[in-house]
């Protein structure tokens, strides 16, 4: 009887050591568990620099001298203020040689036509600059997200000579933008002579 007490004693003993240790791993062994909400979650500013033109293009069915629509403005598609410089070429120089370019509201106004050729160096749109160096003509303000520069020009008209010395039933008008951001890495915002260095 003394040996069945003492094997039940430990028996009952080697329960509650294990039980012990279970319990002890129980509570010390658990998963960190996270709260959802449902909602966004804040999302990191992107700074994108995205630019298109964005123009207003009637060019004649078939070839003669009266003026057409080519208004030429640049719209800030990004995410962020940027300077903006734009390239214009003629497809042909000698149809630029013989066509007119207008900033003017009015399409008859002929006081307000410049030969193609001059055009760069003429009294450009307020916020137009040419630099004859490269070749671009640069918006010297910075524009907004969403926003546009003012138009670089409105109207084209081509004066083909009746001898036919210029040999062109079609041409193009090219248009190539670029931009820059217009503050820097602090935040601080350039001249945009400063950003195109």
């Amino acid at each position: 009887m003394k040996l069945k007490k003492k094997y039940l004693i430990l028996i009952a003993g080697a329960i509650l050591i294990i039980l012990t240790a279970s319990t002890l791993a129980y509570f010390t062994n658990s998963d960190l568990t996270t709260n959802r909400f449902v909602g966004k979650e804040p999302q990191e500013f992107e700074s994108i620099i995205e630019i298109s033109v964005a123009e207003e293009f009637d060019p004649p069915e078939e070839k003669n001298d009266a003026p057409f629509r080519k208004n030429v403005q640049i719209e800030n598609t990004g995410t962020v203020p940027c300077y903006i410089r734009v390239r214009m070429e003629f497809s042909s120089s000698a149809v630029r040689d013989i066509s007119w370019i207008s900033t003017a509201s009015d399409q008859n106004d002929e006081s307000a036509y410049v030969n193609a050729g001059d055009f760069p160096f003429s009294a450009l749109p307020a916020g137009w600059e040419y630099r004859a160096e490269d070749g671009f003509y640069y918006y010297t303000e910075a524009v907004e997200p969403r926003e546009k520069t003012r138009a670089l020009m409105k109207w084209v008209k081509t004066l083909f000579p009746d001898d036919s010395s210029v040999d062109a039933d079609s041409y193009d008008i090219y248009v190539y933008s670029e931009a820059v951001p217009a503050d820097d890495a602090d935040g601080e915002r350039l001249t945009y002579e400063e950003a195109w260095r």
